[in-house]
């Protein structure tokens, strides 16, 4: 409320004259508003973070990486080394005696084979093949070879009669196996003998001829030495 200066009747504030004498009173100045000056430019406030930059994270894998990268490297070549060394030294050892000079062949018209110089012809007997020649190794293992004729028409028929004539004889038979000698199946075969003693058979059979290795030994794994297999590598039927 105001008050009119002549007559002091009250009026209400936005009253242009006072309603008793008729004054008239000044008109008020409007106040201009605050304005806020949006060019103004406010203060800026950084932004704390404890986030590694992009480029250190990607600088520090790329470290790592490359560590790993370098040690798989180095296991490699540490794996291929050895594996050439390995193989250098299988392929000069894993066949000895074919890789030897001192060789002997046995020859027996259309089947021969290698054994080492080390072996000794010696006298032996079987009854049954009285052709059949007899070799000792160092380790007196008996490598004794003879070839037959016969009416068999097959290498299966073949292992099934030895099979039943070595059970007869009280015999037990420990492996009957198919291998491959001369690029042909071959009977390999494994007797644990009656008087305590092993032999072994390796058989092939040949326009109805049959040949074969008999070795016998004291020990199973002495008929299986590395100079008995590779003179059996060593057949061959022409």
């Amino acid at each position: 409320m105001k008050k009119c200066p002549e007559c002091g009747n009250p009026s209400y504030d936005g009253a242009p004259v006072c309603g008793n004498c008729g004054y008239q009173f000044p008109k008020q100045k409007a106040k201009a508003p605050k304005k806020e000056d949006i060019f103004q430019e406010k203060p800026k406030t950084e932004k704390k973070t404890n986030d590694e930059g992009t480029l250190t994270i990607i600088k520090r894998k790329k470290l790592v990486i490359g560590i790993i990268l370098i040690i798989t490297l180095i296991v490699i070549c540490g794996i291929v080394l050895m594996g050439s060394n390995h193989n250098t030294s299988s392929s000069n050892n894993s066949n000895p005696i074919l890789q030897s000079n001192d060789l002997a062949e046995y020859k027996d018209g259309d089947f021969s084979f290698k054994y080492p110089k080390s072996w000794q012809e010696v006298n032996g007997s079987d009854e049954e093949h009285s052709s059949a020649v007899f070799f000792k190794n160092p380790e007196n293992t008996t490598i004794e070879y003879y070839n037959i004729t016969t009416t068999a028409k097959s290498l299966k028929e073949i292992t099934q009669q030895r099979i039943t004539h070595a059970q007869e004889g009280g015999d037990y038979v420990e492996l009957v196996e198919t291998i491959t000698v001369d690029g042909r199946n071959s009977s390999n075969m494994l007797l644990e003998n009656a008087n305590g003693d092993y032999t072994r058979y390796i058989s092939m059979f040949s326009d109805g001829k049959l040949y074969v290795f008999k070795i016998t030994g004291d020990a199973e794994n002495s008929l299986t030495s590395q100079d008995i297999e590779n003179a059996i590598s060593s057949a061959d039927i022409a």
